[in-house]
């Protein structure tokens, strides 16, 4: 058990080293980390909001506007079936944010039309008598798709803080339409706010030319299958001829629909069809560019998935001479006339972009939709004058902590076996660092909290070893086999304890948030690399001492 192979310590060196190296970052002032490279130098443990102060964003999803986006969709496919089943009926309406309305011609074929909307969804809920048939999702299915969204929500969320370079956000549900948002190290939070705000949802429609032939820009009325969109041009206009109905459109809580913002303040808007051609969602990629023509404007190039590639090849053919909108946030940016099919699974945005535009733009696009528009009901800036306190007292803590466990090591087992498992403990926390510093996770408060724990927990492996040695060594047997019994027999314990204590770690960064997270993360590491130290490292360096010294007498 303690003959190692020469390769095996040597791996043993390198493991350790390679951890002090990693670890080594963040006890480095930053005039000695600005001369070094910067895949080093920016490898180290990010402080979490309560150490190093952040933004705090408390925002609420407007689930009702996404209910109605969808039962406008299902009167849509409710109206084609009814056709295709041939059930005579004289509209569909909608019910804002609650259910669809069908109004039949003749009562007689109520049967049949139920059977035509079962046939479009099974779980919708039918109500009504006589000639109307009502229509709405049940309970259980509300509460599904509002948890969809906020979950897809978060997920985008994470994606877009992500990939502008802030690391270990919290994000997390508040009830059932709200998100907590907190991001550490932020001071202007201009830019978060401008991408939380942005819906980035990408649309497809093609313009209702019978209404657009009409040449008003706001028709008194229009078809229910049409509705108004104001353009990027106007809505540019707008903006610097009116800027106080720019700032009431800004301000509007709940927001204004695009056809809303066309009748109370008409911009130039466009007529276009209800019925999205290709969404968003069948995006793959989307990159900022610039047009080999027209000077190199800055344009959005963006490529579809196999569906939305299929979809768009399909519109854009049956559709050639018509003009097809694209729609971005509830503006058109662009409504070019089909010159013929588009089938290549790609094509460019134009429009009055700006460089910085397009990338951020492309951006949002790439990260994906939000489902639900997000209003920020409460913002704050944290400072950090709580973290240094904290940073102060988390420190002598964990040095307290760990001077007395050093303490009792040398006490309880004497100087040779006593620091070894003390220097085992040092490697530990060299160790849990390098990997919080690889992973790029936060510290938190509680996160300090599981590192005192962790340096509690690190000798807990040398304690089981040592008392078995001393086991075997009363049995009479030579300090060679004690050692080697004490270590082949101890580790099952060890594997125990540890593992179920892993387990638990494990499930609370899985299923907890925030503080619970950071607790998690440095428990979890420092478990795992506590059977590292405590038994691989602490077990090559009695190896190597015991072919130097070949004691006659274990002194334990």
């Amino acid at each position: 058990m303690l003959n190692l192979p020469r390769w095996q310590t040597i791996v043993i060196a390198g493991i350790t080293l390679l951890s002090a190296l990693f670890a080594l970052p963040n006890l480095l002032p930053s005039s000695v980390l600005d001369h070094m490279p910067h895949w080093y130098s920016s490898s180290r443990i990010n402080l979490g909001l309560d150490l190093r102060g952040g933004a705090h964003f408390l925002l609420e999803a407007d689930l009702r506007s996404v209910l109605n986006e969808r039962l406008t969709n299902l009167s849509d496919s409710m109206r084609a079936e009814l056709r295709k089943q041939q059930v005579p009926f004289k509209d569909v309406t909608v019910e804002p944010g609650r259910a669809l309305v069908v109004n039949l011609r003749d009562e007689s074929t109520r049967s049949k039309a139920i059977e035509a909307i079962r046939a479009v969804d099974p779980s919708l809920v039918i109500s009504g008598t006589g000639d109307t048939i009502r229509v709405a999702y049940s309970d259980q299915e509300m509460a599904k798709k509002k948890k969809e969204v906020i979950d897809q929500s978060i997920e985008i969320l994470r994606r877009r803080v992500d990939e502008t370079g802030t690391l270990e956000p919290t994000i997390t549900r508040q009830g059932d339409e709200r998100i907590l948002l907190q991001v550490p190290g932020i001071k202007d939070t201009t830019d978060l706010k401008r991408k939380i705000n942005q819906t980035a949802k990408l649309t497809f429609h093609l313009v209702n030319e019978d209404v657009a032939a009409t040449g008003q820009n706001i028709p008194q009325t229009v078809p229910p299958t049409t509705y108004l969109v104001p353009t990027r041009e106007g809505m540019q206009e707008l903006r610097r001829t009116n800027p106080k109905a720019w700032e009431d459109i800004q301000s509007a809580n709940p927001r204004l629909s695009p056809e809303q913002i066309c009748r109370r303040y008409q911009p130039q808007c466009l007529p276009v069809l209800k019925r999205v051609v290709v969404g968003g969602e069948d995006l793959d990629d989307s990159k900022a560019t610039f047009e080999q023509q027209q000077g190199g404007r800055p344009i959005i190039s963006f490529t579809f998935n196999s569906a939305g590639g299929r979809a768009f090849c399909a519109a854009t053919r049956a559709n050639i001479g018509k003009r097809l909108a694209i729609q971005l946030d509830g503006e058109i940016i662009s409504a070019p006339v089909v010159q013929g099919a588009i089938c290549g699974g790609s094509g460019i945005i134009t429009g009055s972009f700006t460089t910085q535009q397009t990338q951020e733009q492309s951006l949002l696009l790439r990260s994906g939709a939000l489902p639900a528009t997000l209003t920020i009901i409460q913002e704050s800036t944290v400072g950090a004058d709580l973290g240094a306190d904290a940073i102060q007292a988390g420190t002598v803590a964990a040095l307290v902590g760990t001077l007395l466990v050093a303490i009792f090591m040398f006490v309880a087992y004497g100087p040779v076996f006593g620091g070894f498992a003390n220097l085992a403990m040092l490697v530990n926390l060299l160790m849990v660092f390098a990997g919080m510093s690889i992973l790029g996770a936060s510290l938190t408060l509680p996160g300090i909290a599981g590192l005192v724990l962790t340096a509690g927990l690190a000798v807990d492996a040398n304690v089981l070893i040592y008392e078995r040695v001393r086991e075997e060594k009363a049995l009479g047997r030579s300090p060679f086999s004690s050692l080697a019994t004490g270590y082949e027999k101890a580790m099952s314990a060890i594997i125990d304890a540890n593992l179920t204590t892993l387990v638990a770690g494990v499930l609370l960064f899985g299923f907890g948030s925030g503080p619970i997270r950071g607790f998690a993360t440095t428990l979890t590491l420092g478990i795992i690399t506590s059977m590292f130290s405590s038994t691989i490292f602490t077990r090559m360096l009695l190896s190597v001492w015991v072919r130097w010294r070949r004691p006659s007498e274990l002194v334990i």
